[in-house]
Formats: C-alpha cells, sequence, structure tokens
C-alpha cells in the first residue's frame, strides 16, 4: 500500500509540475497573444492618416447595360480629421467634359482615369476613391432605416432594361433601401439631374444622423459588411481611423458645383465661377480662424419649389463660400412681409449680419435678439410649424432667417 502510494506520488508529481508548466506557458501564449493582436489590430484596424484634409472621390454606379457601367454619383467628401469638418461636393454626372459626358469617364478610362479628371477639375489632390454599387446603398438603407422622406410632388418613372419602377405620390414615407434607392435615382422631375443631387444630400445627411446613434457593435457589423463589398483603395486601418475621429465630432457641409446650361440644354461648367468655386474648397477646409454661424433658412418667397433651394445654394456659394446649416424651402405655412434675422447665439451676433450682408447686400433685414423675455414665443413658433409639416430643426444652429425675396 505504501509503494504504490509512493509511487503514485512519483507519478503525480512531474504531472502537476508539468500542468504549472503548460498554465504558465499557456498564460504566456496568451498575454503574448493579447499583445500582438493589440498590435497586429492597431496595424489593421487603425491605422493614422497623416494628411489633412484628406479627400475621397465616392463613386456610385448603376446598372451594367449592354456591357457598360456608368456613374450614376460622382461625389468629393474632403475631410478635416483634426477639426472634424466634412465638405461634401456632388458633380452632375451628365457635365460635358471634352467630347462626352463626366460620367462615360469610368468605363473608358476606369477609376484611375475618373481620379486625373476630377483631381484636375477641382485643382485638388485626391487621396482615395471607393467605388458603390446600388446593392450597398441598400443594404445602408435596410440597416439604417427606415428614414422619414416628405414626397411634394408625384414620381413616377419606369425603365424595364434598369429594373426601375418609381411610383411616389405626395405624402411622408418610411423608406428602407429599396424605396431609398428608388428616390435617389429619380430624375424626371422639373429640374432633372438638379433635384436628384438635393435629394442624395438630404438621404445623406438622415443616413448619416441615424448611423451616428448606433452602439459600437452594429456599427461594426455594418462597417465590415460595407468594406468587403466596396472597391476602394484606402485601408480598412485609415477607415476605421476616419471614424473614429469622426464619431466625436462632425460638422458637415455641401458646396455645389458650378455648372449652367448651353443653348442644346447640355450640362457645362460655368467657367466664371469656377474658381470661386474652388478657392471655397480650400477657404473652407484650412482656415482656422473663420467663424462660421450655423444659421437655419426659412423659405417665405413665393417660390415653394426646390428651384429656390437650387438658387440659394449657388447665391451663398458665390458670395460667402458656405451654405447654411439648414435650408427650409418647403411650405410650412409661415408668412411674413419682411426679411427677417432671429438671433439665438448673441455671442455670433457680428459674424451673423457679417455673413447675412455679405449674401444679400441690398436688402435690409429685421434684426432680432431672441431671448427668454423678447421673441422667444414668435421664434417657438416658426419651430412648430416646421415640426407640423414633419420638418425638424437641426439643432444647434446660432440664428434662424427668414428669406422672403
Amino acid at each position: 500500500m505504501i509503494k504504490l502510494s509512493l509511487e503514485v506520488q512519483i507519478l503525480r508529481k512531474p504531472t502537476f509540475i508539468l500542468l504549472i508548466v503548460a498554465v504558465v506557458m499557456s498564460l504566456s501564449f496568451l498575454l503574448f497573444a493579447i499583445f500582438f493582436s493589440q498590435r497586429i489590430l492597431t496595424d489593421l484596424f487603425f491605422k493614422k492618416i497623416e494628411v489633412n484634409p484628406y479627400c475621397l472621390l465616392v463613386v456610385g454606379t448603376d446598372a451594367v447595360i449592354e456591357r457598360t457601367v456608368r456613374t450614376d454619383v460622382i461625389m468629393v467628401v474632403i475631410i478635416d480629421h483634426e477639426k472634424g469638418n466634412v465638405l461634401l461636393t456632388n458633380i452632375p454626372r451628365d457635365l460635358l467634359i471634352g467630347d462626352g459626358k463626366i460620367n462615360a469617364k469610368y468605363e473608358k478610362t476606369g477609376i484611375s482615369g475618373l481620379k486625373d479628371t476630377v483631381s484636375d477639375l477641382l485643382n485638388l489632390e485626391i487621396h482615395g476613391y471607393a467605388v458603390i454599387d446600388y446593392d450597398v446603398f441598400k443594404f445602408l438603407g435596410d440597416s439604417l432605416g427606415p428614414i422619414e422622406i416628405q414626397i411634394q410632388e408625384p414620381m413616377k418613372y419606369v425603365d424595364s432594361v434598369q429594373n426601375l419602377n418609381i411610383d411616389f405620390q405626395p405624402g411622408t414615407y418610411l423608406m428602407n433601401g429599396e424605396q431609398l434607392l428608388a428616390y435617389i435615382r429619380y430624375r424626371r422631375g422639373s429640374m432633372g439631374d438638379i433635384s436628384r443631387i438635393e435629394r442624395q444630400k438630404e438621404v445623406l445627411l438622415k443616413l448619416i444622423d441615424r448611423a451616428r446613434t448606433l452602439d459600437l457593435a452594429k456599427m461594426v457589423s455594418i462597417f465590415s459588411h460595407v468594406y468587403r463589398n466596396v472597391t476602394t483603395d484606402v485601408g480598412m486601418g485609415e477607415m476605421a481611423y476616419l471614424f473614429s475621429r469622426l464619431k466625436k465630432k462632425m460638422n458637415m457641409s455641401f458646396l455645389s458645383f458650378p455648372y449652367k446650361l448651353d443653348s442644346d440644354g447640355n450640362v457645362i461648367i460655368d467657367s466664371q465661377k469656377l474658381e470661386s468655386y474652388r478657392n471655397s474648397i480650400i477657404t473652407q477646409n484650412l482656415s482656422e480662424d473663420v467663424k462660421i454661424p450655423k444659421i437655419l433658412i426659412i423659405n417665405c418667397s413665393t417660390n415653394k419649389t426646390r428651384g429656390f433651394l437650387v438658387r440659394l445654394e449657388e447665391l451663398w456659394n458665390s458670395k460667402v463660400g458656405f451654405l447654411p446649416h439648414q435650408i427650409v424651402w418647403e411650405d410650412i405655412g409661415v408668412n411674413y412681409s419682411k426679411n427677417t434675422v432671429f438671433v439665438l447665439n448673441k455671442a455670433m451676433k457680428t459674424e451673423i449680419t457679417k455673413v447675412v450682408e455679405a449674401v444679400y447686400p441690398e436688402i435690409t433685414f429685421d434684426v432680432k435678439i431672441i431671448s427668454l423675455t423678447s421673441g422667444m414665443d414668435e421664434y417657438l413658433g416658426i419651430i412648430k410649424k416646421m415640426s407640423d409639416s414633419r420638418i425638424y430643426p437641426s439643432f444647434p444652429f446660432d440664428a434662424l432667417v427668414v428669406v422672403v425675396r
């Protein structure tokens, strides 16, 4: 019995030692793996971008028709990841460049050729690109939707070749991927591709607002799917870096590309405004000292169409090089006979009045400083009219400006 017990102890001792060694080795390997994996994650999923601002060409491709793929959306995103400023500018897909439309460049010269064309057009170095198809957009619409959309006029268009059937009547819709895609693709309205660009802006802003409310796990899941299905030369680490910087703080603005129609109805570059447009890109992204007030515009003119929106954006871009924080061009039942500025942020009053005077030098505005005891009821009445029309203010802003003409 004693012998057996001793043998068992002798056998158990090296087994126990081996177990300890195994545990220590396992823990060492685990610690090494954790340390090493953190470095891998840092290298692969978080790579700092040194250049600032970072310019990204985003291309949306339409369906393959007769072996031809053309770009349905051409957008440049200029990201100041240090200050959190993002500037988006759309280039009309029907813009004439050389002997053809710019949306044919992708098919003829590939992404590198389109990238060079856009770079020359904007006089801007393009650092990266992303090519997105309709399936990716529908996935985003389904993942982040439904998004509330107000339809102001009938939208009907059928194209069997592209498997496109658009049929919206005026009203309020909660749209997911398929419907959102149809909404941004529609271009048969009175303003054609111009209204289409405005709808793209609207949907993009609403999707981004929804994305910023997601928890980390959901965002990682969406990001992973999108990245796998997008053709891009931007690394996952660089994408993760940009997202981490912009999730904390992001101020988004739009800049309209200068174009006009020639006598044949072709979309061409407005050469007289091109240089100002290029300068606006630089000013809006590199200026450190300029304080840009956030202004909400309320349309009280007789023109309650998207034409008001387009003309107002062109005016602001040409006069001050940036757009208002939010523009309500729709008829919300607010009636004013005088152009009026409601100053909400008293500390920004000087900047607000300078901007308004620069944009409307020949128009006199009534200026009202809003406080708890002065003008608050009038201001809240306008906000309520917006909400009643299911148009929600993009808070915060420094001033509300009523434009009568």
